[in-house]
Parts: structure tokens; C-alpha cells; sequence
């Protein structure tokens, strides 16, 4: 039960955020839905940490840093903790994406494009990573469909002039 609950928050919370930048990419009350999915998003995958920090990490960084360590060596025949931070890292920017588009919207909207694709590839490396460079079986193809969802939502096209990739809501 403790694998299925970590794993069930980080596969909704995933779902939720690409969820979120489809609906983002329409004006209005669809966008404003946006904000809100990303925002249960994110609540879902502090959700996660919190599991996977208490069912499999006993409170311990040393643990998590070990296991992703292990994880990496496995994998990569190297072995690297450093993952563990690049997810905290994660952590705060996801968390930065919610409080910006909830607190000041038209700000958001009109950031600047580097900072739209560096956070969309912050986002798309670490699911790439944990959704299916990390995963086997079924569950990488799950990755692989939100990896296709999040392409398709980030594809660029003008509507009135305006690219609707930076619609506010």
C-alpha cells in the first residue's frame, strides 16, 4: 500500500500539471481551471515527497540521498545523490509557477520567453526522468503519453495575434 500511495500522488500530480498547461493555452475560465489543476498538482506532489519521505526515507536526507544514489548507479553505472536536490529544486519552482500564476496572473502571462522555456524544461527534464527514464513496465508509458500531452500544450501557435501559449486567466 505505501508504493501505491506515493506512486498514485505522483501520477495524478503529473496528470494535473499537464492538465494545467493545456488549459492555459485558452482565454478565460478554461485558463483560470488552469491555475487551479496546477496548484492541486503541486499539492499532490508535496503529497508525494511527504510519502516517500515517511514510508521510505524515515525522515532521513541521508536515506533519500543514498537511494537516489543507488537509483543512479543503477541505472547510469554511476553513482549520484545529486538527483535528491535537483527535486528540491523542482520542488520550489513548481511551487514559485503556482503562487505567480495565482498572485499576479497578467504578470505571469507576460514573463519573458526565456524564463518560459527554461521553466517548461526544468519541467519537461525531470518528468522525462522520473516518468520514464526511472520507470519500467506500463507505468513508463504513462510517462511517455504525459510527455506527448505536454509537447502538444507547449506547441507554439499565434491566435489573434497573440500567442496563445501566454493566454492569462
Amino acid at each position: 500500500m505505501d508504493d501505491f500511495l506515493t506512486g498514485a500522488t505522483i501520477w495524478v500530480a503529473l496528470t494535473l500539471y499537464a492538465a494545467s498547461q493545456i488549459a492555459r493555452r485558452r482565454p478565460g475560465a478554461t485558463a483560470i481551471a488552469g491555475r487551479w489543476l496546477l496548484a492541486c498538482g503541486l499539492a499532490l506532489y508535496i503529497a508525494h515527497v511527504v510519502l516517500a519521505f515517511d514510508l521510505h526515507y524515515d525522515w532521513s536526507h541521508a536515506t533519500a540521498f543514498a537511494e537516489t544514489a543507488a537509483q543512479t548507479e543503477a541505472l547510469l553505472g554511476r553513482p549520484w545523490g545529486g538527483g535528491l536536490y535537483v527535486n528540491y529544486f523542482f520542488s520550489v519552482i513548481w511551487a514559485v509557477e503556482v503562487l505567480w500564476w495565482h498572485g499576479a496572473p497578467a504578470s505571469y502571462a507576460g514573463r519573458r520567453t526565456w524564463l518560459e522555456r527554461a521553466t517548461r524544461g526544468l519541467f519537461l527534464f525531470m518528468i522525462v526522468n522520473g516518468a520514464v527514464v526511472f520507470v519500467d513496465g506500463p507505468q513508463r508509458w504513462l510517462g511517455v503519453a504525459i510527455v506527448g500531452v505536454l509537447l502538444l500544450a507547449w506547441r507554439p501557435y499565434l491566435r489573434f495575434g497573440q500567442d496563445a501559449g501566454h493566454t492569462q486567466g
